[in-house]
């Protein structure tokens, strides 16, 4: 028994053994494949360790790199800029080049201009004594004297002085009128409001061109500019005539004086003082009086219409003096002003009515606002209506038929503006 035990000892003891020695092989191979890895590993870090230093060295060489290119880039752009300055400089010089060979062309025109304008009349298209403009500002007047006359209503706002006003009438009417006007109540006034109207229209523009007329203060520096080139436009046609010479310059330099001396009166004759900013005293005076006159014919009794009224009449008398005594002389040939009042018939060439057409067999009752005309050189017998005369007409076949009713002739007038 004892035998067989031992031998199942030994046995197991063998068995042990052999697996031990399998197990310490397997402990030696695992040991070996340990190593293996560990020197795997280290050669791993090895080669990580030499890969970051390469690395390391790389950054170095960049850097080295990119200054080099940074400094390249910045010669470029050097060069850039200053090839651009002196494209620059250069497209400058060729600018004044240009400048200066507009330069020499304007003054080449300007020349031409000038040698031209010497020796023509014509005035430029935004001259304001242009035959165009100078219209448009003769309307104005026009438009003028009827808002300073005011529409004469109501009667509660305007007491009109019927004596005055007939007294006026007879006074103004054309000089083979043989009607006598005598208003005695303002019943009347409705018929006759039209030609009183027309009548303190034209009494306001008369009395304005009598005021400058009688004006003759020796100190006026607009009377002594006027006299003075009015003496050097003699002695421009003196040394033309007196003088020998071809030259078309001093042929025209009479004409070219008398248009920019006149010019120059239309554009600042009779404005305000610049050293006080006050008005003008011929102005001063002529708005006081003007407004005293008008007060003898029609009373504003509203004193804001009056106040405005009144305020506009400082700019009618500066420019009515200014475009018949001024304005006109600045054409060629001189535009001259003629009141209508020795003929009765109406002349369409020179007159203007409000209905055309209607009134073929009327006269002439009234010159409202002069004729304006040139002497036509072809015919020196005839004038050249440059603005038409404003007349007020008497219908002569209603006329007739109402000559039993004095106070109903009013009615077969017409005003025309």
């Amino acid at each position: 028994m004892a035998s067989d035990s031992n031998k199942d000892i030994n046995n197991e003891t063998e068995v042990l053994d052999e697996n031990s020695k399998k197990e310490c092989h397997k402990c030696k191979l695992l040991e070996e494949e340990n190593r293996k890895l560990e020197e795997e590993n280290r050669k791993l870090v090895d080669e990580i360790e030499k890969f970051n230093n390469d690395l390391i060295g790389n950054k170095d060489f960049n850097k080295t790199l990119a200054a080099i290119i940074d400094k390249h880039k910045k010669e470029i752009k050097s060069k850039d800029e200053e090839i651009k300055s002196k494209d620059k400089e250069i497209k400058s010089k060729d600018k004044e080049i240009k400048s200066k060979d507009d330069e020499i062309i304007n003054l080449k025109k300007k020349h031409q201009y000038e040698l031209g304008s010497a020796k023509t009349f014509r005035l430029s298209d935004d001259d304001k004594n242009n035959p165009t403009n100078l219209n448009e500002d003769i309307s104005q007047i026009q438009e003028d004297l009827e808002f300073y006359v005011t529409n004469l209503r109501p009667k509660t706002d305007i007491e009109i002085n019927l004596k005055n006003i007939s007294r006026l009438l007879n006074d103004s009417k054309v000089k083979k009128s043989k009607i006598t006007y005598t208003l005695n109540s303002s019943s009347e006034l409705n018929d006759y409001m039209p030609l009183i109207k027309a009548v303190l229209q034209r009494h306001v523009l008369r009395t304005i061109l009598d005021y400058f007329d009688k004006y003759n203060r020796k100190n006026s520096l607009e009377l002594q500019f006027l006299k003075q080139a009015e003496d050097l436009e003699n002695l421009a046609k003196r040394l033309e005539k007196e003088r020998t010479g071809s030259d078309a310059i001093t042929s025209a330099l009479s004409v070219k004086i008398r248009q920019q001396s006149f010019a120059a009166l239309g554009n600042r004759g009779f404005s305000n003082i610049k050293e006080t900013n006050t008005l003008h005293d011929f102005i001063k005076d002529s708005k006081d009086k003007l407004n005293k006159e008008m007060e003898s014919y029609r009373k504003i009794l509203d004193a804001k219409k009056k106040e405005d009224v009144e305020k506009k009449v400082t700019d009618l008398i500066r420019e009515v003096v200014r475009l018949f005594y001024f304005r006109l002389k600045t054409q060629e040939p001189i535009a001259e002003f003629k009141w209508l009042d020795d003929n009765d018939e109406f002349e369409p060439n020179q007159m203007e009515e409000y209905d055309e057409g209607e009134n073929e067999n009327g006269s002439v009752e009234m010159c409202i606002f002069p004729l304006i005309y040139k002497n036509d050189e072809s015919q020196p017998n005839k004038l050249q209506a440059y603005t038409k005369a404003t007349v007020f007409i008497r219908n002569n076949s209603l006329l007739n038929s109402s000559d039993k009713n004095p106070n109903s002739i009013a009615k077969f007038f017409r005003i025309f503006i």
